[in-house]
């Protein structure tokens, strides 16, 4: 699975290739970004067809060597929060294989990644002390519960990422 990270990500991780990766992966590829919010390390996902979002806050050196394990753990309890059936849940972690990064990147998904990261995010942390007060998978659920807008769609479409990665997921 292809990991598009931004180069502050990418500055962070070994084996980031410089050119773009050719993804066969059926769920299709990701875009990442990287944050430091209350002096933590804060990651942010979001797979690029159905803008559904991953957020990781607390994320120390040696995490981001086992950045595979951590997206599963997240994607898969995102998933479970959300309501999603076992078997879905359980064909969708399957097709999590090892991830690989590039930089190549759509201004598209990082548009969603800086609204989401602008006004849904920081939103959120008005409520808490600190970033680490947020609880994981229900901030990723909540940050995926909200309509987003793609380019190329009409003026009163809107996607519901929660909605489109179950529907992505059902159909594949």
């Amino acid at each position: 699975m292809i990991i598009h990270c931004t180069k502050k990500l990418a500055a962070r991780l070994s084996n980031v290739s410089p050119e773009p990766l050719a993804d066969d992966n059926p769920l299709g590829s990701w875009h990442a970004h990287f944050y430091t919010i209350d002096r933590r390390n804060c990651l942010m996902f979001c797979h690029d067809k159905t803008r559904f979002t991953l957020f990781m806050a607390g994320l120390k050196k040696p995490d981001f060597e086992r950045l595979e394990h951590w997206f599963l753990d997240y994607f898969a309890n995102t998933l479970l929060t959300l309501g999603y059936e076992h078997e879905l849940i359980m064909k969708a972690t399957d097709l999590v294989r090892e991830l690989r990064f590039d930089t190549h990147c759509d201004r598209s998904v990082q548009g969603t990644l800086n609204i989401v990261r602008t006004y849904d995010l920081e939103g959120y942390l008005w409520q808490v002390p600190d970033v680490m007060d947020l609880l994981p998978y229900t901030t990723s659920a909540r940050l995926c519960g909200r309509p987003v807008r793609i380019k190329g769609m009409r003026a009163r479409e809107c996607l519901f990422p929660d909605r489109a990665m179950k529907q992505f997921l059902m159909a594949i």
